[in-house]
Parts: C-alpha cells; structure tokens; sequence
C-alpha cells in the first residue's frame, strides 16, 4: 500500500445520512457510478450507499498481507473474510465469480478494456426492440466522454506481454485480428473530463488489486467525484439487503445493513426512486431476498445467469520473455522491463462469424503481485497435473526449458519459469443457463455444465496452440478438473434480472423498470436496475461498456418520465474536495465535515452495539425511576413486548471523545419495537454520551443514549436511555454497564409513550468489541486512540468497582458550589446557658411574615460536630427548612456548644451540658414568640440531648417533638458497636493522645492523618456504598456510614467538609457508653433520666420517630424501643414511628428525594400535634 493517498474522501459517514432522498442509488460500479452522475446532475438530492470501503490511489493493497485482509469469501453455505474486503471471491456450484466491493465497484480491479459489443450481439432476438440502435451508440458517446479509453500508446515502453500475445497472434495466422483497445488507463497526467486530476501510468500492472498511481479511469476518478460534485452524498459499508414500498407513502425503502457481526441489523432510508446496481451478483441477492419478503416480481428474477464466457489459462515457460507479473510495491523506475496495464493486446475473433455464439477474444493479462509466490507455486502444481506440454522440441530448446525451471525458486517472481509466463483471458460466449437462488438466507449461485461445454474444449485448445507455438506449457483454469467439477471462474458475472420484452421474457423492461407481474408489462414506477444483471446474454467481449451504455439510456428514460433534465455540460474547472459545486449543505456543515473527517484521519473511533430487552406502553410516567423501568419490564414480558437496537456509534475524535466533559459520539441505526411500528425505525440523528458525571447520585456515572427515530409511515420518536453506574463491587460492573432504562416519547409533545429494560448479552457484548477500531491511518495513530479510549474507559470502570485503587478525593478537587438557592436574611439571637455557655439561634420567619399567620414556632437541633446548616443547606434541591418556611412557619435553629460555629465546641463536653443550651434556646423563643409552648425537630445526638433535657425538667415548654434516628435507647449498628466494645475513643484519648477527632482533612494534612485516611479507605461498608472521598471516610470512621449515598446530589457528599467539623473525644466517650448500656445516661453512670415518673410527667405530648431503616450509626431498634416505651407507659395517643425504606442516617434530611419520602411526615406531625404548641390558633 503506498504511504500516502493524493486524494480526500468524499463519503459522509452513515449517521449524516437523511431519512428521505429524491434518489436512492445502490452500488458504485459503472451503472451506479452512472446514475449517480446523472441523477445528480439533473437536479436531484441523490444518495449513494456502497456496501464496500471508501479508498483512492495510495491506499489499495500491494503486499500479500495487505491484500489478504481484504479477502471476503462467499459460498453457496457460509461467508469468510472481510465482509467489506475489497476482493469478494464467490465459490458456486461449477461456476466461481470474483468482483470488487469498494467505492468505484469491479470498476477498481478490472482490466481496463473498453470495447463495444459487436453488432451481431445487438441483432440478437433477446433485446427488446424499443431499444434503439442510436441510443445505444449515444450511450457509448456519453460513456467514452466520461471514461476517457485510449490504446496504449504506440511510442511507450515496450511490453513483453504485448509483443508476445502479438507475435502468437502472427503464429495462429490471426494476426488482422490483433490490435491494441481502448483502455480505461490514463498515459498523460492532467485534468480529466469529469474535473479530477489523474497521474500517467507508471505501468505497475496493478490493476487487479488497485492502481495506486491514479492512472486508473474507474468510476472513482469520474463518474463518482462528478455525482458528489454535484450534490450526491456518498455513504459507504452500508449493505442494502432488500426494498420495500411503503404501502401508505408508495416510496421505496432501501433496507440496509452496517458493517458488523450482528444479525437483523437494519436500518432504511426513504426514495422516491432507487437505481439498484449493486453488481449481478448484489443486485440478484436483493432482488431474490425482497421477493422472499413480499416484493412481487417476475418469474424469470435469478434466471439467464452467464459467465461471459470468461475462460482463464496460462502459457508457462515460453521462449519469450513475458513479465506478466504486477510490480506490487516495488519501485516501478527500477524495472527495465515495464509490466503495463493488465490488458494491452487483444485478438479479436468475434467477426466474421456466421454464429454469434462463435466469436471470442484473447487478451494477455498480469498476475497480481500480492499472490506471486502463490501464483508460481500453483503453476508449479498445475504443471504437472494438468499442463499440456509442447512436443517436438530440440534439445536445446528443452535445456533452456529446463534451466529456468531450475532456477525459477531462486529468481522471485520476475525470473525463471515466471518471468516466461503468459497469462490468457478468453471472452466468449456461454448458453446462459445459469441460475441464482435464494435460499437460508443466502445467495445460492450455479452454472450447471458451465465448464463441460464444447466451446471451452475448443477454445482451450486455441489457448494450448498458441502456447506451443512459443515452445510453452498450456495451463488451463486449475479449477478446470474433474476433481472441481471442472468450474470455470469469470470476472464478468451478467444476468439473473435481464432486460426483457415482458415479464414473461425478462425482470426488467427496457428503461430498467423492475415487472411488477408474472405476465404483462406493469412495472413499479421508481425502481430501476442498471447493471450487469439485466444484459440477457453473454457478449464475447469485456462488458463493461456496454453496461455504461446501457446505464446511461437508462438515465435517460428515468429522466424523461420524471419530467427531468440532465445536465450533461462537461465541467469547465477542476473539483474542489473542499467545496463541491453544488452542495446541500450549509458553509458550517461544510467546515464541521472537515474538520470531522480530519478528526477521523488522527485518531477517531467506531464501534456497533446491540442490546436487547422489553418494552411497555401500558406503564408510563412522565419523570420514571428505576422502579417503573423495572415494573415496565415486567408487564412488558407478560405481553412479550420486546425491543432491540443495532447502533453504530462514531466519535471522530478519541482525544475529544475522553476529555470533553461530556463524552459524545455521535449515533446511527435502527430500533425494532412492534409497540411503536411494524419496521424497524431508523435513528434520523443520535448522541451518545460516555460515562458522563450524574449530579444527581454521589459518583454516578451515566452512559447516555438520546436518539431522534422515524417509521416507514413518517412516525416521529424520541428515544431517550441510559445505563447508570455507580459504585459497587467489581461484580456489579457487568450488569450496571449492560442495563439500559429506556423511555420513548413522541417528538411533537413529549409525551411518554412507554419505558423499557434493555440488555447486552455476552456473545453480543464480545461482538462489540470486535466492531471497536480506530479510523486511523497508521498503526502508531490506532494504538494510540485504542490506548486513549481504553484507559479512559477502565479508569472509570476502577473508579466504580475498585476505588482502592484510584487516589482519595480531598475538599481542595470539589467543584465550585452551585447553590440551589439563595435564603433570604435571618435573625440572629444570642443565647447564653446557666453554665455560661454561648448559643447562637438563627430564625427565619415563614413568607407569610405576619405573626397573626404564622406557624410554629419549630426549633431545629443539630447532630454531632454540625452547624445549623444540616438543615438550611443550599447543595440540596429541597431543605425540610425552606419547606417549612413556604408553608409560612416560624423556623428557628440553635448552633449549641458542639456546633463549628460556637465558640465552645474547642472545648471537652458532656452531653448532660448541652441539654443547658437547648433549654436557654427554647427559652429565648418563648420569650421572643410570646407562645406557650414550641415544637423541637433533633437529630442524633441533639435527639439524645433534647430527651435528656425533657426527662429530667431541664427544658420546658416543648408541646411537640420529632426526634430523627435515635431516642432515649441509643443502640448501635454493628460496625459501632465493634468500635464501642473495642474502646476505640480510650485509645484515642489516651494512647494516642487525641482531645478532637477532626472528619475535615486535606491533601496537605499530617503524616499521621495522612495515613489515616488511606487506611480509612478499608472501612466496612455495603457494596454500593464505596467512595474516595477522604471526609466521608472520617465521618463513617467517626460515626458510621451516615448516609445511603444513591439518595444524595454529588456536590453535598463532595462538599461535605462544609458541614462537619472535629468531635470532641469527652463527647464521643459519654455517647460509647450510654450505647453499650442501650439507654441514655448522665455522664457519670447515673440513671436520672429514663425513668417512669419522668417520662409521665414530660414527655405526655405528641412525639414522632424517623428512623432511616438503613441507618448504619443507630440500629432502628433504638426507636422502636423509645416508642414502645412511651407507649407502654403513657399509651399510644402521642406517638409515632416512621422507619423510611432504604434511607440511612442523614440522607433522610439530605436525600435528593427525601421532600417526597420524608418531609411530609414532618408536615403531618406538626400539623396534627398543632394545638400543644405555637401560635393560636395555627390552622384555618
């Protein structure tokens, strides 16, 4: 392959394609190439869909393993290879095909020769007889005009292969018949007439596996960039499997396929015309396997398949020297002898003859040099089996015979026995027997007796005459045995859709309409064929002419039905590959292409996917959680309502694609869901988003699918899912990663239309892998983009399922905050206890700000090392403080001796102290209020605090109370207990001499906390509650897991240092030891508080419990044994429990969903419990 290509792509990648064009043209050979061209021309938006790779000159195969890569083999049974290789090999029964899959076609490979077919062919009864004479031969015109054939020059370099198939010319006394065609190769470099500038031949013979010089006139240098210049958008790797007409719309639609491993990976775009000229052989496969899904056709469709009478044959060790072997990558300035184009010579026996089926050509060919080494050693083995030896040779003529048969494995492919070597092609005449089917799925080819006919005997043994006569060894086609059924190979396969009369003769008409009926002459208006598949006989010649003359009148008459005017003026100034002269799109589109496709050429990335699943319409919701997803699922299975994707993701850029911050790539395919249409729909424009960060759960990740589908009756969707990855244990990964939630809505109103579960399987996950590569040119560019789009890819992954693995994250890499609101101004009171002790008490007064209508008033008791705003927090959505305030409360809160706000929390307390600065807070609100009594909303130990305080008539005046996760029993969760039992707080104080235990810390903190925290990465919690961040690990260490982090908003858990603050030991110590005595305690061991009498005479008013039944730092038996306690004693009238499903500690005043799950049993209560406190009356 040569280093560097001179030329710029021009397809568009398949997601840029429309959903609907004027036309539709499928295939890239000459009769695509064609009807591209002149459809474009004629002022129609056309679409081009090629099911092989987009290359130029520069980037075919030269070397062996280059040109194997690009190897696909078919046979009756089973594919093999490159599904979008260049070289498609067909092995059928007793008769094989080769052709080419690539933008250009077989045009890319074939042999150059431009001939006409002779009249005798014309006079054949099989044309339909409104086909002219004259058109053809304008067709011919318009062809030449546009392919440029010229002989090969007559004052070029000589070539042996020429000189030789001429002097056998001589010899068989034929040698009137012998000239030089016209070929398809350019021999001065300039601008050719389509405007693409081209290179003169450097005569490598490459032709047969891709010129890379661009001296090569295939559609690529003419037909092709002219359709694209104007307005044709190009689309390759897409394989149109078979059409369809809409029945409501009566447009057509192409059911394509992308280049993956998948099966029923369709998708379709919309025509009002589609040319199908996909080869004979991918036209016939179309057309057999739509008439299998209901297109009716006509019954000769498969039938009048010919080989051309293509006969292949060798002349080994001539006394002539050949150099019949390609030039392949070498220097071709270092060849004295030049190779030449693939056919320069032709002895053309097809007049005079009184038989049609009599005339043939001979012309010499060049054996690829990607296969010259397998080439000589079949010969080598083909010799001997069944070469056909000269007789009569001198013995000096058999001595040079024999040294350079010697020699030959010691001279490489341009000496010896090779070197000697001539290639034979035959073009004759065949019976047209054979047939193609449609079976399993698949394209079933035969030419029973193709090889046993008379004709081949008698032209072989021409082929052996002419051989002998330069004193050489005949080789026939080694597939020409009995042992292969004596198969012949042809590279010009023809027929099986041939042009015809009436249905009852052929499968199109003469315009290239496709029959509709068995009998008659009804054709589907807009469905053309314009290839080798629709010539009805055998041409004795190269056809690919003669199939641009027939493509060309075929334009011509689609032109004249449609009321359309080609344009056939020849372009005035060469092509811009930057700016076409018409073009469709706009100048941004323009630049975002070029910019793309030089994106794609550094390093973009391609991959497919498909998943698989159930889809419900009965169950929607406007906003679904993962429940309904799930809940969806299920009813969908009752109702075996299933849906699949196939989706081609591209993201041009691999760099981009794991730096942005939002991960996008760009998405192609179809959805199949007979709950929203009976096709496939296809996806007009899609975005995929790649682990991208989920605000709304701490370090989730999304993998986010938006994408825009249309039906085949002009339905409009919005398919919205994702897949959601959070922190868990590594096995979690496979299901988190293979999960998509699905909601589709209607793009008009987005309205719901259904939810759905969809999952990748393991055979089909190991697919996607395999469809994963980068688009880069060289192996340095792909390893690269693979090592790029890998580490992003298993660094998050670990981030997820193995964050030991991954650094801590420390206060100093949280985000900036983005506040979810702004509070207005409060009121800040001052607040001193009988101990001399210092409070703060903030209030906020309810909108209404009127005392007559004011609620409450409700005093707010932080938990441990807080300040107040535990519960004014802005970093969450909803605060149960800004619910209380639209509801027109009284709202104060108290920063008691604990809280990082007070002066005293450097100092060591007692939590029997702080129950003295609740009761002074409590106090000033009476006072202030003028109400009797006040409601108390506490929290952990502020809860324990506040009971304390009550039990033992230190605070008074409370009427209500709600008390948050623990109450007068403090039992712990099993991971506190251990650290109670062990005495963690006595080594804490005393052996390692700590007063404080500080939850902030930093990336610049000490050793000893430094080791710490990565120690503190180890602590027990459950498998979906890992994290790196450093203060959660000290808050969990100092307390236990104070949350359930799904319920939490990223930005409060990655800003939790705003909130806590160091503990003092003193503290800690009191709550160890009421919690291993399952009851609250003064300090000193004495039982002053949980006593009958106490909790008679305090606590007969209206309390409620809210327990997180998740809770890791208090065990919700601690409140459910204070609630059954007041009950037992005071009965049940005042109390209630809550224990909130799936909540933890705080996350029950900090969940991002806790206003729906939480904050209305606050409401409730204070509502209810209204008449033994706050201002009166308090309700309407």
């Amino acid at each position: 392959m040569s280093s560097k290509s001179y030329y710029q792509h021009i397809s568009k990648p398949v997601p840029h394609m429309l959903p609907h064009y004027d036309v539709v043209v499928i295939g890239s050979g000459y009769g695509g190439g064609i009807a591209a061209s002149r459809m474009s021309r004629a002022g129609k938006r056309v679409a081009l869909l090629e099911r092989g790779q987009e290359k130029w000159p520069g980037e075919f195969p030269e070397k062996f393993l280059e040109a194997a890569k690009e190897v696909h083999i078919s046979k009756n049974s089973h594919d093999y290879g490159n599904k979008v290789g260049m070289y498609r090999i067909y092995f059928g029964d007793e008769q094989d095909a080769v052709v080419c899959n690539g933008l250009g076609g077989t045009s890319l490979i074939n042999a150059n020769v431009a001939l006409k077919a002779d009249e005798n062919v014309w006079n054949m009864k099989l044309w339909p007889e409104e086909i002219e004479k004259a058109e053809i031969e304008e067709g011919y015109n318009r062809a030449q005009h546009m392919l440029q054939p010229q002989p090969y020059p007559e004052n070029w370099p000589e070539l042996p292969k020429l000189t030789t198939l001429e002097e056998q010319a001589t010899l068989l006394g034929v040698r009137d018949h012998f000239y030089r065609p016209p070929l398809t190769v350019t021999f001065k470099q300039g601008v050719n007439n389509a405007g693409v500038y081209q290179k003169a031949s450097t005569l490598t013979g490459n032709d047969t596996t891709g010129v890379n010089d661009g001296s090569k006139n295939s559609t690529l240098m003419n037909y092709i960039p002219d359709a694209w210049n104007h307005g044709a958008e190009i689309f390759c790797e897409v394989a149109v499997k078979r059409i369809k007409q809409s029945k409501k719309t009566k447009k057509w639609d192409p059911r394509c396929k992308f280049h993956d491993d998948f099966e029923n990976s369709y998708f379709f775009v919309t025509a009002d015309v589609v040319f199908v000229a996909a080869g004979t052989l991918g036209t016939n496969e179309i057309m057999l396997r739509s008439r299998a899904f209901g297109l009716k056709t006509s019954s000769n469709l498969g039938k009048s398949f010919s080989g051309n009478g293509d006969i292949l044959g060798f002349g080994y060790n001539n006394n002539r020297p050949v150099n019949g072997v390609a030039m392949g990558c070498k220097d071709p300035n270092g060849f004295k002898m030049k190779v030449g184009p693939c056919i320069t010579g032709i002895i053309d026996m097809r007049t005079p003859v009184e038989n049609v089926l009599d005339g043939y050509v001979i012309e010499e060919g060049v054996a690829p040099a990607a296969i010259g080494h397998m080439f000589k050693a079949l010969l080598k083995v083909s010799k001997r089996v069944n070469g056909k030896k000269p007789q009569g040779l001198s013995f000096k003529e058999n001595f040079r015979k024999g040294v350079r048969g010697f020699f030959s494995p010691f001279q490489g492919l341009y000496g010896g026995a090779l070197h000697h070597t001539q290639t034979y092609l035959i073009m004759s005449h065949d019976d047209g027997s054979g047939e193609f089917e449609f079976k399993n799925n698949r394209l079933q080819m035969g030419f029973k007796g193709a090889g046993k006919a008379l004709q081949i005997e008698k032209l072989n043994k021409i082929l052996a005459d002419a051989t002998h006569k330069l004193h050489g060894t005949f080789i026939p086609n080694p597939l020409w045995t009995k042992v292969f059924k004596n198969s012949l190979v042809t590279v010009h396969p023809l027929g099986g859709c041939i042009i015809g009369r009436n249905a009852e003769s052929g499968v199109v008409n003469h315009k290239g309409q496709v029959f509709k009926v068995k009998e008659g002459k009804d054709v589907y208006q807009g469905l053309y064929i314009c290839d080798g598949s629709i010539v009805p006989t055998s041409l004795g010649v190269n056809p690919f002419f003669t199939i641009c003359a027939l493509a060309e009148r075929i334009c011509e008459k689609a032109a004249e039905d449609f009321q359309w005017k080609i344009d056939y003026h020849k372009v005035t100034k060469p092509i811009n590959f930057e700016d076409p002269l018409i073009s469709y799109s706009t100048q941004e589109e323009l630049a975002e292409r070029k910019r793309r496709n030089f994106d794609m050429k550094n390093g973009g990335l391609l991959f497919s996917e498909v998943m698989k699943g159930y889809f419900s319409t009965e169950i929607t919701f406007p906003e679904p959680t993962i429940e309904t997803y799930l809940i969806a699922e299920t009813q969908a299975k009752s109702a075996d309502s299933t849906m699949s994707f196939l989706l081609s993701i591209t993201a041009y850029d691999a760099e981009t694609l794991v730096k942005m911050e939002n991960h996008a790539a760009d998405l192609f395919g179809t959805v199949t869901c007979r709950a929203l249409s009976p096709d496939p729909l296809i996806i007009t424009s899609g975005c995929f988003r790649l682990l991208i960060s989920d605000e709304s759960g701490v370090d989730n990740s999304r993998m986010v699918y938006s994408l825009d589908l249309l039906s085949t009756d002009g339905d409009e969707y919005k398919f919205e899912g994702y897949k959601l990855v959070s922190n868990s244990l590594f096995g979690n990964g496979w299901k988190q990663t293979t999960t998509l939630y699905v909601t589709v809505r209607t793009k008009e109103t987005s309205e719901a239309v259904g939810h759905g579960v969809l999952h990748i399987g393991p055979l089909d996950f190991g697919k996607t892998l395999m469809t994963l590569k980068s688009t880069s040119p060289t192996l340095k560019g792909r390893i690269r983009t693979c090592l790029q789009f890998g580490s992003f890819f298993c660094g998050r992954m670990i981030s997820h399922y193995c964050p030991v693995l991954i650094p801590l994250k420390y206060p100093e890499d949280a985000l900036p905050i983005k506040p979810f609101r702004k509070h207005s101004e409060p009121e800040i009171y001052s607040v001193t206890a009988k101990d001399g002790v210092r409070s703060l008490l903030t209030r906020f007064k309810g909108n209404g700000q009127d005392p007559q209508h004011l609620k409450g008033p409700v005093l707010f008791v932080h938990g441990a090392a807080m300040t107040h705003e535990m519960w004014t927090t802005s970093l969450v959505e909803h605060s149960i403080v800004d619910v209380l305030i639209e509801k027109n409360y009284d709202v104060w809160l108290i920063d008691y001796r604990i809280s990082p706000q007070n002066k005293s929390s450097h100092e060591q307390h007692t939590i029997d102290s702080m129950t003295l600065d609740i009761a002074a807070g409590v106090d000033k609100i009476l006072e202030i209020t003028k109400v009797e009594k006040i409601a108390v909303i506490a929290h952990c130990i502020g809860s324990i605090a506040t009971f304390m305080g009550l039990l033992d008539g230190t605070i008074k005046g409370v009427g209500s109370l709600i008390a948050s996760q623990v109450g007068m029993h403090p039992m712990l969760q099993l991971f506190n207990s251990i650290k109670a039992h062990l005495g963690l707080v006595f080594i804490w104080r005393y052996i390692l001499r700590q007063e404080f235990f500080d939850v902030r810390t930093s990336r610049k903190t000490d050793y000893f906390n430094g080791f710490l925290n990565q120690l503190l990465r180890f602590v027990p919690v459950g498998r979906s509650q890992v994290c790196r961040n450093a203060v959660c690990h000290r808050a969990s260490f100092a307390y236990g897991l104070l949350w359930q982090h799904e319920h939490l908003h990223q930005q409060i858990h990655d800003h939790a240092h705003e909130f806590f603050s160091y503990i003092n030991v003193t503290t800690l110590h009191h709550l160890t030891k009421m919690a291993l005595k399952k009851k609250i305690y003064s300090y000193n061991g004495g039982n002053v508080y949980v006593t009958k009498k106490n909790i008679e005479d305090n606590l007969k008013f209206p309390i409620t419990f809210i327990h997180g039944d998740k809770n890791s730092v208090f065990s919700p038996e601690s409140t459910k044994k204070s609630f059954e306690t007041l009950r037992e004693i005071n009965g049940p009238e005042f109390y209630k429990r809550w224990e909130i499903d799936n909540y933890g500690h705080l996350d029950c005043w900090w969940g991002k969903d806790a206003d729906k799950d939480v904050f209305f049993r606050v409401i409730d209560h204070l509502q209810s419990a209204a008449s033994y406190y706050g201002y009166q009356p308090n309700f309407e």
